[in-house]
């Protein structure tokens, strides 16, 4: 997988949860490479134990066992920019111009349109796998979703009124996977990755709300780092979000909020 990539694809009309399914793989001691794809999951979480939505035979709903051994742990999260980037990429080829909303989640004018579910073990710390769960909203139209989804989320058919096929949208992604998931295994920089994924980025420059130790904060995202982590800045400090849910709160561009001096450094 160092420098290639063979895929070994399972395909299911029906399962509970491709990730459930792809973990139960990886403990029995499966290869990296092994994609779930199912037509219909009844189980299917995102973040937080959220329902996963999708419509089976519209959407696309797969998971990818991973085995970056040569990785330590902190650098996972690296990971999530790989597939967010993959995802907006594929869908560029498409003709489309996604952006990419950290850590997991791609949006198509204003609604999300892609999700990304990571899950990991260590031992000793060291990674023993890590498995991507991904779900596009292909061919599902609007009476698919509900009234309060409809203003949040969106589809390939929705916005490029033709359908796309299963087939041919995985084959593109894993293409442009393979090549990103090799460079990372085999190169610790990460500066051409980070100027692609910045450049899609729906956060950059935006006030954000996110939470820290328990209580609700905002600052503007500044820039994103090596590591996968996004540093926000406001009047009281500089913080870095290794991970986590956040919420746009202005648009506005971040300087317009900088008309102050920060006396302390970088804070974590």
């Amino acid at each position: 997988m160092e420098t290639s990539k063979n895929f070994r694809i399972l395909h299911y009309e029906t399962v509970g949860s491709t990730n459930q399914l792809a973990r139960q793989f990886a403990e029995q001691g499966e290869p990296e490479g092994l994609l779930i794809v199912a037509d219909q999951q009844v189980a299917g979480k995102g973040r937080s134990g959220k329902d996963w939505f999708s419509v089976p035979g519209e959407s696309l709903t797969f998971s990818l066992l991973l085995r970056p051994i040569k990785k330590n742990p902190e650098q996972c999260p690296q990971l999530a920019l790989i597939l967010g980037l993959t995802l907006a990429q594929t869908m560029e080829n498409m003709g489309f111009k996604p952006q990419l909303k950290w850590p997991n989640d791609v949006y198509l004018h204003g609604k999300k349109i892609a999700g990304i579910l990571l899950e990991n073990a260590f031992r000793s710390n060291q990674i023993q796998w890590i498995i991507a769960g991904i779900g596009v909203n292909l061919n599902v139209t609007k009476n698919h979703f509900s009234q309060e989804l409809r203003d949040q989320a969106t589809s390939l058919l929705i916005e490029g009124k033709k359908k796309i096929t299963h087939d041919f949208f995985l084959q593109k992604f894993l293409i442009i996977f393979s090549s990103w998931y090799c460079s990372w295994i085999n190169n610790d920089k990460m500066q051409h990755l980070l100027e692609e994924y910045t450049k899609r980025s729906i956060l950059l420059g935006c006030l954000i709300t996110y939470e820290k130790k328990g209580r609700r904060c905002q600052g503007w995202v500044e820039r994103f780092d090596e590591n996968g982590g996004i540093w926000v800045i406001n009047q009281k400090e500089r913080y870095r979000l290794s991970w986590g849910e956040v919420s746009i709160a202005s648009y506005s561009n971040f300087q317009a909020g900088l008309n102050f001096h920060l006396d302390g450094g970088e804070t974590r």
